[in-house]
């Protein structure tokens, strides 16, 4: 089975390069890579630490295009990407716009799609935009669903998914966290200071929610004393331009980054606290017991919140600095949230999911169906 793996952003890439090494390991499996560049620079620094050599590198979408406008230029050249290496089941993971276009011009070859870390939700179309929706799409669109928890797989049966078509596989991400944990020791701390790790990028947050956080951050360095709040940039020229503004010359603030992965584990397993509107980031904080304050209104990753090492506590400066104030200040409630457990999965995901291609009469019958249509 000739197998077409669609990446373009630094998580897709995390979460795919072990689907790729279990395929790599498998017979009967021809993996194929394709970048589509959508992060040019994050995601070339990305395959490089993961170990993968993409077979196929397309030309990153254009900067001055709209949101739509770059969405439509990659699922162009995936298309023809697609009529010129004829896979047989093509892969795609999570939410990004390289993930819907992958998903469309697949389902448009009548080529049978897998979808990774599928069945997340907010059921919030602007939270997080677009990828609320893009993830919706693909869920409709997609042969095989690989769930990453129980609540995951429930919500696509809910939305009418064959139940016979959605596996629970656990998330790919924390494939890569056992793969490479080990490798990574924690960042040494700064004159013995407690470190709490920001990041924030999601679209939802560029406007006022990013300036209340910023000020939060403020007040939380003087109300603890102890602290160095080391904030991990985006690679977005405006969001980082406004975080230099506001956080640049401040004492005890530290502004790094965008970092590459195994940097960012090291600074991740040096942490006290994180706080933090990154999905991913939900995901392997609690693998190494810091806990997260998720920087957002609502969060598809409920999972880390109702097992206690998360809490969804809004972009509302006041309830931020509140929550990270008494956890930073009482130990004991923080103890309650510190516990390396990992609500998405034991980091044997891409091995099920590499069963279930080829094993299962939907991934079969699919492609023998598409060979026969085409």
């Amino acid at each position: 089975m000739k197998v077409a793996i669609v990446a373009g952003t630094r998580p897709e890439v995390i979460k795919q390069a072990p689907v790729l090494a279990a395929l790599q390991e498998r017979k009967g499996f021809e993996p194929i890579w394709i970048s589509t560049e959508q992060q040019s620079s994050l995601n070339s620094q990305t395959l490089q630490v993961m170990g993968v050599a993409p077979d196929v590198v397309m030309e990153p979408p254009s900067p001055d295009r709209s949101l739509g406008g770059r969405f439509a230029e990659v699922m162009d050249r995936l298309d023809r990407a697609f009529g010129q290496l004829e896979p047989d089941f093509v892969l795609v993971q999570g939410d990004t716009s390289t993930t819907a276009a992958g998903a469309m011009a697949a389902f448009a070859r009548r080529i049978p799609i897998g979808h990774v870390e599928a069945g997340l939700r907010t059921f919030d179309l602007d939270r997080p935009f677009p990828e609320e929706g893009w993830r919706c799409v693909v869920g409709q669109l997609s042969s095989l669903h690989f769930a990453p928890t129980q609540a995951a797989a429930a919500n696509l049966v809910r939305a009418g998914v064959n139940p016979g078509k959605v596996h629970v596989t656990g998330n790919t991400g924390i494939d890569s966290v056992r793969l490479t944990g080990d490798r990574v020791r924690p960042e040494p701390l700064t004159n013995g200071l407690r470190r709490v790790i920001v990041t924030v990028h999601r679209r939802e947050n560029w406007d006022g929610a990013l300036d209340r956080i910023l000020s939060a951050l403020v007040m939380l360095r003087d109300h603890v004393p102890d602290i160095e709040i080391v904030f991990v940039a985006h690679a977005n020229p405006m969001l980082r331009e406004r975080v230099f503004a506001y956080l640049g010359q401040q004492s005890r603030i530290r502004i790094i980054g965008p970092l590459d992965y195994l940097s960012f584990i090291s600074f991740l397993k040096s942490a006290t606290l994180v706080l933090s509107d990154s999905g991913g980031v939900q995901e392997e904080a609690p693998v190494f017991g810091v806990p997260v304050l998720v920087l957002r209104q609502s969060t598809e990753r409920m999972e880390a919140v109702e097992a206690g090492v998360a809490r969804l506590v809004g972009v509302e400066r006041d309830t931020v600095l509140q929550t990270a104030t008494r956890l930073l200040l009482n130990e004991d409630e923080r103890q309650q949230m510190v516990r390396a457990v990992s609500p998405f999965g034991d980091g044997y995901a891409a091995r099920r999911i590499v069963d279930i291609l080829q094993s299962t009469p939907v991934a079969q019958r699919e492609v023998v169906q598409t060979r026969a249509a085409v």
